[in-house]
Order: C-alpha cells, then sequence, then structure tokens
C-alpha cells in the first residue's frame, strides 16, 4: 500500500512531480508506523512524534532544515509491503502520475519479512538481486548501502562481515528507530546528489583493467588467478576485474595480506603452471617481503598492480616514487621489470613494454600505476595476440652422446634429482628410470616432483629426498658406503632442471667438485655450475626425449642397478621412531602418520597436494610422509617462515585434491590467520575446497631448527633465544555456512578417527600437534647421517667421536 505524499510543495502538488519512493517492507504494523511518522517530521518537521525525547526532536529539527530546501519540488511517498516479492506492484502503482520515480530508501524488517542476515547463510543478497530484476521501468533504483537499511538481530551468528546493505540493530524503542530512519533519509538525499554527479563523470570500463584481463586470457585462458587486497585508488580497477574474472571462469583468490597474495600466486605457479593478477593499493609494495624474490626465482609469470599517488605531490601519502623515495628501485633490486605509469597517453607504449617483459618469462611484471591511468577509460583495447612459442635450447649430439653412453654402458648407479616436470617430462622421467634402473629422488625445495606414489602406482625405482637438510637414509645409503661417498667411477649423480643451489645436496664444495660425476641439465646458461662434469643446456623435454630414443641398456648394467635400488632399505634409521612417548617426537608422529597415508593411498586411492613450511615439522613431512604428486615447499628460495602457510587457501580453493600442510609454531606465529579467509571464500564466493584440507601446526615451544643447529654446531644449550609462546586453543568445531571447519589436540595419532576426517571432503581440519623437540634422525644435517641410532653404524661413527672427545678434553686442559 502507498501512504500520503510527505513534504510535497505545493506549487507542483497538483501536477506531475519528481517522486521520491521510500518502501518499507515487513509484516509488522508498528515498523511500518515510525518509518511514516520519522519521514512525516523530516519532511513537514518535527510535531508527529510527540513524547518522544529532544534528541529525536533535534535529530528531525536538522534533516527538515536541510531537505526543506534540497527535495524542494518533490514529493515522497512511503510504500508498504509485507515481504520483497509483492514491491514490484506496489512501486508502479506509486509512480504512476510521476514525472520520474526513484528509490530512494529500502527499509527492511528482517524477521518479520521472512528473510535472514547471518553472514553463513544470509538470503538478504539474493532477494534483493531478485527484487532489483523485478523492478518496474517506472521506477529507477541504485541499491547501495545508503538506500538499503536492514533491521534484524545481530546476536545470531559469531560471524561478522561487510554487506552491500546497511545492517543494524532493530532498536527497542520506536524514537531510536524513526531517528535511524531520518539520518538515512537525509544522508541517502545527500549522498543521491553528489553520487550523480560522480557517475557521470566516471568511465564504466577501465583501460587497464580490460587489457590485463584480455591480455592474460589470451597467455593462458581461464587458469590465471586474480589475487587483490583492496584500497581506495584501486577499488574502482578490482571491482572491475572481479566481475570480468568470473564471468571468464578465472579463479577470483583473496588473502589475509598482501604477502598472502603473493604466496598464494606462487604456489599455484609451480604447482599448475597458473600465471597470476595481483592488484594492491598504494603504499604497499614492500609488504609482498621476500616472496617477491621468491617469484622471480621461479620464473613464475604475472602482473603486480600497486597504485601510486599522481606524480607532482608534495610527499605524497603512501607515496612510493616521489622526491622522497624511489620503489623503482626495490623491485628492480630484486630483478623484476618495472614500469611507472604515469601518463595516460603513454599507456599504450608502455602496456607494449610491459606485455614484451611478461613474455621475456623471467619472473613477474610489476606496474606502478598512479590514479589517473588506473581510470583511464577503455576505447575499445582488444585481446592481446598470443605470443609464439618460446624458443628453448635444443639438446645437441655433442651434449647427448656422453650421457647416453653413461646411461647405456657405465656407472652401476645413477641417483636423479629432479627439479619441476610437467606432466610430458613427469612420464618420460618414470619410463627411464624403470628401463634403465636409475633411482629418483626430490628435494626439499621441490617436494613431490617425483615421489613414491605415481597415479596410485608405488615407483620402485623412488628413494626419497636428496638436500643439506631432509636427506633420506635410502639417498644416503644408495650414494655412501661405510659412511664415505662411494668413488666417481661407481655413480653419477643427474640435476636435472636444476642450478644446484646450496640447499639441494649434503655435500661440501670438494665433493661436488671431486668426488661427484654430476650431470647438470638447465635450459639457462647462467645457471650452470662450475662443479658440473657434464653440463647440458638444454630444455628438459628435449633432453628426456633424446635419452629416450637413444636408450639401449646393457641388461647386465640394469640388473647391477636394480640390485642396487633394492640393497636400500626404506628405514626411518632410527629407534625414538617407535617410542609413544608424550609429548610425541617428530619421528614417532610423522612415522605413524606416514604409515596411514601408506593405507589410504594404497587401500582408498587418496591423493593429496603437501604444503611444508620452514621448520623441523616441514623437514620431517617431507622426509618421512609418502607423497602422490607435487607440493609446494616454503624453503624454496629465501626459506620464508609462514609462506606455505599463506598459501593454503589459494591452493585448497583451486586444486580437485586433498591438501596436507605442515607448519610449525614459529612459522605459525609469523603470518596472519588463513581461516577467515577460507570462510569468506566459501561463503561469498562459492569456493568450497573440493576435498580435505588439514593443518597440522606442530607446536613444541621453539625455533627447532635454530635450536637444533645451536646444539649440534655450536655447542649451545636452548635458551630464550629459541623460545616460541604457543597459546593452546580449545578443540571446537564450527559450521560456517556450507563450510566445516573443526579444531582437534594431537598428543597421539588416533588412526580411525584421523583416517575419517582426511577422508571427509569440502572441510578443513586444523590439528594442534603436541611435540618434544629432538636433535635426531630427518636429516637435520649431514652429521646425522653418523648418528649412534642408525641401522648400520659405519666406523667413521667412532673416529669421529673419538676426534670430538679429544678435542674437549685438550680444551679442558
Amino acid at each position: 500500500m502507498s501512504a500520503p505524499a510527505i513534504g510535497a510543495a505545493p506549487a507542483r502538488a497538483a501536477a506531475a512531480a519528481d517522486r521520491l519512493l521510500v518502501l518499507s517492507v515487513g509484516s509488522r504494523p508498528e515498523f511500518h508506523a515510525t518509518v511514516r511518522t520519522a519521514l512525516s517530521d523530516a519532511g513537514d518537521g518535527p510535531g508527529h512524534g510527540d513524547g518522544w525525547p529532544d534528541l529525536y526532536q533535534e535529530v528531525a529539527r536538522r534533516a527538515h532544515r536541510f531537505l526543506a530546501r534540497t527535495l524542494e519540488g518533490d514529493e515522497t511517498t512511503v510504500v508498504t509491503v509485507g515481504t520483497l516479492p509483492e514491491a514490484a506492484a506496489a512501486l508502479r502503482a506509486a509512480a504512476t502520475g510521476a514525472t520520474t520515480a526513484t528509490l530512494a530508501l529500502l527499509l527492511v524488517d528482517a524477521r518479520a519479512a521472512g528473510l535472514s542476515t547471518d553472514p553463513l547463510a544470509d538470503t538478504m543478497d539474493a532477494a534483493l538481486e531478485e527484487f532489483l530484476d523485478s523492478l518496474p521501468a517506472e521506477v529507477s533504483a541504485d541499491l547501495s548501502a545508503y538506500t538499503v537499511h536492514v533491521y534484524d538481530e545481530l546476536d545470531r551468528s559469531p560471524v561478522r562481515l561487510g554487506r552491500s546493505y546497511a545492517l543494524k540493530q532493530l532498536p527497542e524503542e520506536p524514537w531510536l528507530l524513526a531517528a535511524d530512519v531520518i539520518c538515512a533519509f537525509a544522508d541517502q538525499t545527500q549522498f543521491r546528489h553528489v553520487a550523480q554527479v560522480i557517475r557521470a563523470g566516471s568511465a564504466p570500463r577501465r583501460v587497464l583493467a580490460q587489457w590485463l584481463h584480455s591480455f592474460l586470457t589470451a597467455r593462458a585462458e581461464d587458469t590465471w588467478g586474480l589475487h587483490y587486497y583492496t584500497g581506495s585508488i584501486v577499488t574502482g580497477l578490482i571491482g572491475e576485474l572481479e566481475r570480468t574474472a568470473e564471468r571468464s571462469g578465472n579463479p577470483v583468490l583473496r588473502g589475509p595480506s598482501e604477502h598472502g597474495l603473493a604466496c598464494g600466486a606462487m604456489a599455484r605457479w609451480q604447482l599448475d603452471e597458473a600465471p597470476f593478477l595481483m592488484v594492491v593499493t598504494n603504499g604497499m609494495v614492500d609488504e609482498f617481503k621476500g616472496t617477491l624474490a621468491n617469484l622471480r626465482e621461479t620464473h613464475a609469470r604475472g602482473f603486480i598492480v600497486c597504485a601510486d599517488p599522481d606524480p607532482g605531490g608534495w610527499f605524497p601519502f603512501q607515496g612510493t616514487v616521489h622526491q622522497g623515495e624511489d620503489a623503482r628501485e626495490v623491485f628492480r633490486a630484486r630483478g623484476l621489470h618495472t614500469f611507472h605509469l604515469d601518463d595516460p597517453g603513454r599507456l599504450a607504449e608502455d602496456l607494449v613494454a610491459a606485455q614484451q617483459a611478461y613474455d621475456a618469462d623471467e619472473g613477474p611484471v610489476v606496474l606502478l600505476a598512479t590514479a589517473a591511468v588506473l581510470d583511464t577509460p577503455a576505447t575499445g583495447t582488444g585481446p592481446a595476440p598470443a605470443p609464439a612459442p618460446a624458443a628453448r635450447a635444443q639438446v645437441t649430439e655433442s651434449a647427448i652422446e656422453p650421457v647416453l653412453r653413461m646411461v647405456n654402458e657405465e656407472p652401476a648407479r645413477l641417483l636423479w634429482q629432479c627439479g619441476r616436470l610437467d606432466a610430458e617430462e613427469r612420464a618420460l622421467t618414470y619410463g627411464l628410470a624403470r628401463t634403465a634402473g636409475i633411482a629418483l629422488a626430490d628435494s626439499l625445495t621441490r617436494p613431490g616432483t617425483v615421489s613414491r606414489y605415481h597415479e596410485g602406482a608405488h615407483v620402485p625405482e623412488y628413494l626419497g629426498t636428496l638436500g643439506m637438510m631432509g636427506c633420506s637414509a635410502r639417498v644416503h645409503a644408495f650414494l655412501h658406503h661405510e659412511g664415505r661417498l662411494r668413488g666417481r667411477a661407481e655413480q653419477a649423480l643427474f640435476m636435472l632442471k636444476s642450478k644446484i643451489a646450496e640447499l639441494s645436496t649434503p655435500f661440501t664444495p670438494r665433493d661436488l667438485a671431486r668426488q661427484l660425476r654430476i650431470v647438470q641439465v638447465t635450459h639457462t646458461p647462467e645457471h650452470m655450475a662450475p662443479f658440473t662434469d657434464h653440463p647440458v643446456v638444454a630444455d628438459a623435454r628435449g633432453f628426456l626425449r633424446a635419452l629416450h630414443n637413444g636408450l639401449a641398456v646393457d641388461p647386465e648394467v640394469v640388473a647391477d642397478r636394480r640390485a642396487a635400488i633394492a640393497a636400500t632399505r626404506d628405514s626411518a634409521s632410527d629407534v625414538l621412531h617407535q617410542l609413544p612417548l608424550r609429548p610425541m617426537s617428530p619421528n614417532y608422529f610423522f612415522h605413524q602418520l606416514g604409515d596411514l597415508l601408506t593405507e589410504l593411498i594404497t587401500r582408498h586411492g587418496y591423493t593429496y597436494t603437501g604444503l611444508y613450511d620452514v621448520g623441523r615439522g616441514g623437514i620431517s613431512a617431507v622426509r618421512n610422509l609418502p607423497r602422490t604428486g607435487p607440493g609446494f615447499s616454503g624453503w624454496y628460495g629465501r626459506a620464508l617462515m609462514g609462506d606455505a602457510l599463506q598459501a593454503v587457501p589459494a591452493v585448497a580453493l583451486t586444486r580437485d585434491d586433498n591438501v596436507l600442510a605442515f607448519v610449525g609454531d614459529g612459522a605459525n606465529a609469523l603470518v596472519p590467520d588463513i581461516v577467515p579467509t577460507l570462510v569468506q571464500q566459501a561463503v561469498q564466493y562459492g569456493r568450497r575446497p573440493a576435498g580435505n584440507v588439514s593443518v597440522f601446526r606442530l607446536i613444541d615451544g621453539g625455533h627447532s631448527v635454530i635450536r637444533t643447529y645451536r646444539e649440534t654446531r655450536t655447542a649451545v644449550a636452548a635458551d630464550r633465544q629459541t623460545q616460541v609462546l604457543h597459546l593452546q586453543q580449545p578443540e571446537w568445531t564450527c559450521d560456517y555456512g556450507p563450510l566445516t571447519v573443526s579444531h582437534h589436540h594431537l598428543t597421539d595419532v588416533p588412526r580411525d578417527a584421523l583416517r575419517e576426517r582426511l577422508l571427509r571432503r569440502g572441510t578443513v581440519d586444523l590439528y594442534s600437534v603436541e611435540l618434544a623437540h629432538n636433535n635426531e634422525g630427518d636429516g637435520m644435517s649431514p652429521a646425522g647421517a653418523l648418528g649412534w641410532q642408525r641401522d648400520e653404524l659405519a666406523e667413521l661413527t667412532f673416529t669421529v667421536a673419538r676426534t670430538a672427545r679429544r678435542k674437549a678434553e685438550r680444551k679442558a686442559r
């Protein structure tokens, strides 16, 4: 129904007028009566709300003072309905005879209108969309937090989330509701005039947004992801990119910080070669932290858009390119191509250069863009042309011939450590290993690039992890005899798609140069190590194909190699992993969890993506757990604590299998909580994880790797320097709309309960795992191979122990 016009100017009352409509929705008559009273007092002046407090009267007086002149000549009509679906017909009737009709205000008594505002079960947003679609042509509307005010009880959900409408507690006192309605009407009236001016001068499409979307879609179709953290200057660009990305099916991925965006982008690139577009506001260029260097290191493809104030300002707020500093030097110091987009007239030229930098395949391209450039209107920029396939170095006959001879005829033992492999490269590697008897290893920086299980089948040639830390007992036993490296004539080490960084091996520079025969395959000549014996500068796929085509291995050589692989024991090589002490040792926990994962993989077809943070827990997980494919390691590049944890949302929301993350309490304390991001993406973006997401927080109260270094290398006892205070949370389970999140304490490994939870898809499980610190096993240092718990005790162990004792005795004298 419609109420009489309020505040209409007498001179225009008899003729057609501009009509402002206020829609009041709900089944409670007292709600509608309060709305009418409020608008009558605002339009005609105080007097209808007799007996209400002086504060209300003052609100009405000031609003009337403003509205009487601002709305001169306009009619204001209140329309009341019980539910939103009834509104269209009522508004059409109320607009009859008006020159123009505008929905100025929508007021909803949510519970009385049968609507929920619970952020985890919101029906309000969908109802507003349906209402807007059904709005009669005679009525214009711009639904926003200025025009839509929803009143509800706010204590029904533990979650608070900003809305596209104004959500308020329904006041118990009618005068307070009336005062709020008056304020809402006056605010909207003032904002409406301002907004019309703003909208009249704004561009519906932005050239930068259109170019970025078109360019990345031409290169990667729907695989690239939009990662953003909002800010005032970039809000328009983000809004347009978000709309276009969702229409084209590209994932929109949030993060708890700008640093979290970079971690997620890096993980997706390493796992799926998915390019990225990161957008952040001005002044935030340093928030990506050292992960910028890691993105460059891994040659991740994408754009980082950082807003910057327009040039010429005197020390501008949050400015990064001005007379006081130059953020471009920060990016250039990290080897990143950087462009300062500060002139709309030069934008087309700048974007051509940015495209060339992207196609150079040297890591992310940074665009520092001013507000003028961010808002430059589009003029029909079309999709960027797809690039020609990048030229890769082809393997030459002179390079492949000695390698083929080695594989077909020479040493009994070949160990390949593999960098990131694509599907074809991985299949070729497994095929070559099976045919030629080649042992395989992954690394702490690239876990799972080859693994114990592939497509559900066991890979007998996989021995474990080779690295400065986390080196597997089988890998050590394969390369050593009686604690010493085997001779150069007995074995060769292949480093495939690797620059052989220090973290990749446990060997000293002398061992690398003199004791090992090394074949290195990389398409980057600058990455060729000085101690490499057989350098192969070539694309890995071409190298593997050439090796496959030339394979003709002597059967006796294959038999010897397979015997060497079989002679290594798949053992934890310590006794501690068998002892059920409390708190658990890392050795025990990961041994028990590894057994459970093996059962899940072999009996239930379980697959997962592992994320391993920097710390003892991450090392132990890489070393001890069976993998089913590539994972993401925070140890990559600069070994930044917390990166793997921050990457969890982006990985969990874009992959089809399960996700297991292993994070120490030190890393966990360094970065924001990821759970709100997961919940927000599930509720607002419809991106519930496809599989189970389990985050194991490994708690021993300290920085374990540093503590081990101090205790084993410098003989310094544990002290406050390496302590981490962790505040334990109680166990809980909570349903956040479609997403169930739980937190559990693990003082043991409850196989049945844990098995059930790991197989429960679409849920997030957090585990606080209580562990005791130790320095034993898990390849924490090369010296660990000589520990007293090893399966076989080399004579060198006693030599080292006696030498250390004599040194201590001399020092004591």
